[in-house]
C-alpha cells in the first residue's frame, strides 16, 4: 500500500497521458468488438470514477474553498438532473438506464461528478489562453454543449439513458449551455484553480471517444 501512495504522489502529467491513451484504445476497441461490448458498458461508472481520480490526483491546492466549491457543483448538477429527470421540464423526457446505477431519485449519484469532470476540464483548457480566457463562460458551454451533442447518441446507444420517442430535444441542449455556463462562472468568480494539465486532457480524451464511436458505434 506504501509503494503504491508513493508511485501516485511522484506520478508525473507524461505517464498519466500515457495511461488515458491506452485507456482510451482499450475502451473504445471494447465498445466497438459486440461480445465485449456489455462488459464494457457495465464499467461505465468505474472509467469515470478513474478519470476523476486522476484529474483531482493533480489537482492543487486542497483547501475548504475548492472542496466547498467542487461539492457544491456535484451537488446542484445532481439535483437539477434529478428534477429534470422527474419532471421532463429542464432538459426534456428521458430515462437513465442500467449502465449508470446507483440512483437516487431516479438519476445516477455518479451524473454530478460527471458535470464536475466535464466543466473542470473545459476551464483548464480556456484559461491555457489569455484570448480565450476573456470569453470563457460563452466558449465554455459551447465546448460542454458541443461534448453533449457527440455525447447523446453514444449514452443511447450504450444504455446510459433513453429519450421519449428517440428523440433528443433542443432543450436539452439549451439546459446544457446554460447550466455549462453557471458552473464555469463560478470557477471564475471564486477563482478555482484548474493548474492541472491532464484535466483539459481527460476532456479532450473523453471528446475523441465519443466522436469516434458516434461513427463507428452500431
Amino acid at each position: 500500500m506504501n509503494r503504491i501512495v508513493s508511485y501516485l504522489k511522484n506520478l508525473e502529467v507524461r505517464d498519466a497521458t500515457k495511461f488515458l491513451i491506452i485507456f482510451y484504445v482499450v475502451g473504445i476497441t471494447g465498445f466497438l468488438i459486440p461480445f465485449t461490448r456489455e462488459i464494457f458498458e457495465k464499467m461505465i461508472p468505474l472509467s469515470l470514477l478513474i478519470n476523476l481520480f486522476l484529474i483531482f490526483l493533480f489537482h492543487r491546492p486542497y483547501n475548504a474553498k475548492h472542496l466547498l466549491f467542487f461539492g457544491s457543483v456535484f451537488l446542484l448538477t445532481f439535483f437539477i438532473e434529478a428534477i429534470g429527470v422527474n419532471t421532463g421540464v429542464l432538459f426534456g423526457e428521458y430515462i437513465y438506464g442500467n449502465s449508470l446505477p446507483v440512483k437516487l431519485f431516479e438519476t445516477p449519484l455518479i451524473i454530478g461528478l460527471n458535470w464536475l469532470m466535464l466543466s473542470y476540464g473545459v476551464v483548464q483548457l480556456l484559461r491555457m489562453s489569455m484570448q480565450l480566457r476573456k470569453y470563457i463562460i460563452i466558449l465554455g458551454a459551447a465546448c460542454m454543449t458541443i461534448f453533449d451533442i457527440m455525447m447523446e447518441p453514444v449514452a443511447m446507444k450504450t444504455g446510459m439513458w433513453s429519450w421519449s420517442y428517440n428523440i433528443i430535444p433542443w432543450q436539452n441542449f439549451i439546459m446544457w449551455f446554460i447550466l455549462s455556463a453557471i458552473i464555469i462562472a463560478g470557477f471564475e468568480l471564486f477563482s478555482i484553480k484548474t493548474d492541472n494539465k491532464i484535466a483539459g486532457r481527460v476532456f479532450l480524451f473523453q471528446l475523441f471517444f465519443f466522436v469516434v464511436l458516434n461513427i463507428f458505434l452500431k
